[in-house]
């Protein structure tokens, strides 16, 4: 059931095996509409189709009942919710857990609401445990260099995230955000980020790079 599993949390634990048995069919349909989810929410695709993925992937996960992989899909969303730079909501996650605490994904949520002091490094994707050490340093320095050391684009942006949550911002992390978002053509997170960096340049009185980027964004909207 891991392997099986493993086709759910594919933004968590960025999981690519395969399992040597088919999956459920609930699991498989679940996994893509999380999927189509994920693509949409990224790349600023109307609400409404987006939300309608995310719910039909709740429907078909409460099919088998595992309040496991239930929990882990409020936590793929409120991990994208990071990777924009946008409101970090509990949804059902919270109901969820009180009927049925799974340690790792208690872990992340506390991870991903930005109480780092609370959360076990063991428990966390191998990716982050790195960037938690640097959250819980303060270093912003090091928080942008194992940011930029993370191979997967979205735990890498879901990481600039968490790093602009906890006020340890630079130039450096803005920008491997900007460039991770447009390389992946995450049109809604390439947005969210160079609106981000143009608030940086402006604060740090660099008004010829605001100007540039803002340019940028008026031509891309």
């Amino acid at each position: 059931m891991k392997k099986i599993a493993r086709l759910l949390i594919f933004i968590l634990f960025l999981a690519g095996c395969a399992s040597s048995k088919p999956a459920p069919v609930w699991i498989a349909s679940g996994h893509q509409q999380l999927e189509n989810f994920k693509t949409d929410f990224l790349t600023g695709r109307a609400p409404l189709v987006t939300e309608l993925h995310f719910n039909k992937a709740i429907e078909e996960i409460k099919k088998g009942g595992d309040l496991d992989l239930l929990g882990k899909a409020w936590l793929t969303r409120m991990a994208l919710q990071a990777a924009v730079l946008g409101k970090i909501e509990d949804g059902d996650y919270r109901l969820i857990e009180a009927a049925q605490t799974v340690p790792a994904n208690r872990n992340f949520y506390l991870f991903i609401s930005g109480e780092a002091a609370r959360v076990e490094g063991f428990l966390l994707p191998e990716q982050y445990r790195p960037f938690l050490a640097a959250l819980k340093s303060g270093e912003a320095g090091q928080a942008e260099r194992t940011i930029v050391a993370i191979e997967d684009p979205l735990s890498r942006l879901i990481a600039a995230g968490l790093a602009v949550r906890h006020r340890l911002v630079t130039e450096g992390i803005l920008r491997t955000a900007v460039e991770t978002a447009a390389h992946e053509g995450w049109k809604r997170a390439l947005v969210a980020w160079l609106e981000r960096l143009q608030v940086f340049h402006e604060a740090a009185g660099e008004t010829a790079k605001a100007a540039t980027i803002r340019q940028r964004l008026d031509l891309i909207k």
